[in-house]
């Protein structure tokens, strides 16, 4: 009952042809409050984090232009959603480290997203010690955020908190915007090979989505949406940019979840004709 309402919605959001005007809708109204705070107030930190926004939308667009394109799009989850829970628990460490020091996000609904990715890279993708090393790149976008923090404060010579805060508040915030880009190079790569991989199981795939779903839905609920209400007052831009990104990662969570549970109605024959046999046996 709910795959179907799911799959209602993706089509009448974005047809059966998948367009994606509606999250490039969306990172063009961010573009245009990024345009606009450039003209009226060039000097407002605002710019910069609508600008982060931004970047943070596009690995989503992304996705969802290329991810159909896959040799098996539904089984991609599979590859990519342990590495984005990964850079999650990632940053969400890095915020605990920083409680002491500052306030980065919420407080304590980090250490509930924490142990909530946590319980999603195990329960859901049987994520152990033993697969740390499997994990390279993620690695190393975590390198690239630490190194990238630690030169941009050593550049910023008003900063108004110590080095190590700023090192700290800034790699968190980095890893965020890179969450998403293990996803982007795994769908990229499948794309460019353009040849048979191994299938993932149906089941196992949706129990996949279960958990990496029901972890980063609630999480940008309340990194988002609290945001936006708590800034609103103060901010309205600040509170829409909010907005406008959980309304992306939202279509994303609908666009993957309707397509993971309704396989036998993507228009793509050759997915028609494996899904159908794995669903009746």
């Amino acid at each position: 009952m709910l795959s179907d309402i799911m799959w209602r919605a993706q089509v009448a959001l974005h047809g059966t042809s998948n367009n994606v005007i509606l999250p490039a809708s969306l990172i063009g109204a961010a573009s245009c409050m990024v345009v606009y705070k450039h003209f009226t107030d060039a000097g407002d930190p605002l710019k910069h984090f609508l600008i982060l926004i931004v970047i943070q939308m596009l690995p989503l667009l992304f996705l969802q232009l290329k991810i159909l394109s896959c040799p098996d799009p539904m089984g991609m989850l599979s590859r990519f959603g342990a590495k984005v829970l990964l850079m999650h628990a990632c940053f969400l460490s890095l915020r605990l480290l920083a409680w002491p020091l500052l306030a980065v996000g919420h407080g304590f609904s980090n250490l509930l997203g924490f142990v909530a990715a946590c319980v999603a890279l195990h329960a859901g993708f049987g994520f152990s010690v033993a697969s740390i090393s499997a994990h390279w790149d993620v690695w190393s976008l975590v390198l690239i955020a630490l190194a990238g923090a630690i030169f941009t404060e050593l550049l910023d010579f008003n900063r108004d908190i110590s080095l190590l805060e700023g090192v700290i508040f800034s790699a968190s915030s980095y890893m965020e915007i890179l969450s998403f880009v293990p996803a982007v190079w795994m769908v990229q790569r499948s794309v460019k090979k353009n040849d048979d991989e191994q299938i993932a199981p149906v089941d196992a795939v949706q129990n996949q989505a279960k958990f990496f779903f029901a972890f980063l839905v609630p999480f940008y609920i309340m990194e988002d949406l609290m945001s936006a209400v708590i800034v609103v007052g103060e901010d309205s831009l600040a509170a829409a940019g909010h907005v406008v990104h959980f309304v992306l990662l939202l279509d994303f969570a609908c666009f993957l979840l309707s397509h993971i549970y309704n396989p036998d109605k993507v228009k793509t024959s050759f997915l028609r004709g494996l899904f159908s046999d794995q669903l009746w046996v």
